[in-house]
């Protein structure tokens, strides 16, 4: 089986520019102060690399190694780390801000709590989390939706969720974009 970062199946959703979420979040205060960032499923690394040229401290995580490898190479400003967002080798309460744009909605229910627990023991009380979930996977409807992520994170705030159309290079796919504060 080849890596998408390989093969170039990462066209799909990759995105050559932060985020309009990403720049809304900073440009409307929501994320705070810089602090420290983490991207879960970074990929070639985008948004951590914007955050840590923002001043932040960037660390993206990801499964695919091509992918980290172009992603140091393109962000030097970022720290990039082969794992798993299920288990993050990352120190408890370490993060000010994280961010998913694309790992969330791949998982079903048991993993999906397993993701939310690690997402809360890396992320500080009162730390921030901007939320991408697409409403497909791989072309396929995931059964993604606002309840779906309202049960996920039931512990959390609900800062904001919409349903938008997030960019990638080549297309638009049908998303939530959540914010959430760890509670």
């Amino acid at each position: 089986m080849s890596d998408p970062y390989d093969d170039g199946t990462c066209r799909w959703w990759h995105l050559g520019q932060p985020s309009a979420e990403l720049l809304s979040a900073r440009d409307d205060g929501w994320l705070g102060r810089a602090g420290t960032a983490v991207d879960f499923g970074c990929g070639l690394g985008t948004e951590i690399g914007f955050l840590a040229r923002e001043g932040w401290a960037a660390v993206g995580i990801d499964l695919s190694a091509p992918a980290l490898r172009a992603a140091s190479a393109a962000h030097p400003g970022a720290a990039f780390l082969l794992a798993s967002v299920l288990a993050l080798p990352l120190p408890d309460g370490s993060a000010d801000v994280l961010i998913d744009r694309g790992c969330f909605h791949y998982f079903g229910a048991a993993d999906r709590a397993r993701y939310v627990r690690e997402a809360g023991r890396v992320l500080r009380r009162g730390g921030r989390y901007l939320l991408r979930a697409c409403l497909t996977s791989a072309g396929q409807a995931n059964g993604m939706s606002e309840a779906v992520v309202r049960e996920a994170f039931g512990g959390w705030h609900l800062a904001g969720i919409t349903a938008a159309e997030i960019a990638s290079d080549t297309r638009r796919m049908n998303a939530l974009v959540v914010r959430l504060v760890r509670s």
